[in-house]
Order: structure tokens, then sequence, then C-alpha cells
């Protein structure tokens, strides 16, 4: 078994169903491969608390995040590995994506090119940072 933990950044973009599709097909080869699924919902730093309607729209992008959560363990439904997917918060999407693969012993990360976000250079800030950072192999989708 080549990889035995795979970590897939997940943000709902085309790129990133892409690389969901990439690790469900390299799962599919040996159904020990467990597959997790990282969506990360970014915080900003800015004091908002008290602002109106601040409340409600950070309910509805952890309402989103819950909606891609579910979508995503549809798609893995279709496989026969053991999946699981995380839902979380943070200031740096690349150091939560870092932190989880370092915590939960992953072994590769796959992940698109760029997120929702758009092209900001040939990777996005957060692919960029996960591959110059990543003590483990990246693979990159586009």
């Amino acid at each position: 078994m080549f990889f035995s933990r795979i970590l897939v950044a997940f943000d709902g973009s085309d790129l990133a169903r892409k690389a969901l599709d990439k690790a469900m097909e390299i799962g599919k080869n040996d159904s020990r491969i467990r597959i997790d699924v990282i969506y990360v919902i970014k915080m900003h730093t800015a004091p908002c608390a008290g602002i109106d309607g601040f409340e409600a729209l950070e309910e509805a992008i952890y309402q989103q995040g819950e909606e891609m959560i579910a979508e995503v363990q549809q798609m893995l439904s279709e496989i026969p590995n053991y999946s699981k997917t995380y839902l979380l918060k943070g200031l740096s999407p690349a150091y939560i994506i870092l932190n989880h693969a370092k915590e939960y012993n992953s072994d590769l990360i796959i992940m698109g090119n760029r997120g929702l976000s758009g092209l900001k250079e040939f990777l996005g800030s957060v692919s960029h940072t996960v591959v110059q950072e990543s003590p483990i192999p990246v693979l990159i989708i586009k």
C-alpha cells in the first residue's frame, strides 16, 4: 500500500471536486486506504461581534460548510474505504490543513491548484503554502 491515509482539502470548487475524485480513484485500488476530507471556514481577525448581521452571516457560512460536508459524505459513500469529514474554522486554511495532516498522520494531501478565491498566481495562496510547507507529498490537481 503506497498511501494509507489521504487528506483532501475541499472547498466546493471544481478543482476540489476533481481532487476528491482523484482520492476516491486511488482509494478504489485498496480499501484499506483511509480518506479524510477537510473543509475549512476562514475566520477573519477583524472584531465583528456585535455588528448588525454578523452573527447571521457567520451562521450562513457555517451552514454552507455543513452542506458541502454532507455532499462529500454522499460521494464518499460510493467507495468501500473508511472515510471521515471535518468542518474546521481558523485564520489560515493552509496551516489548518497542514496541522490536520500532521495530527492525523496523513501521508498524502490532495487539493486543487486554486480554490474558490480564484487565480492569484500559478498556485492559489492556500495551495502554494501547503506545497511549500508540507513535509509529506502534496498532489495538486489542475
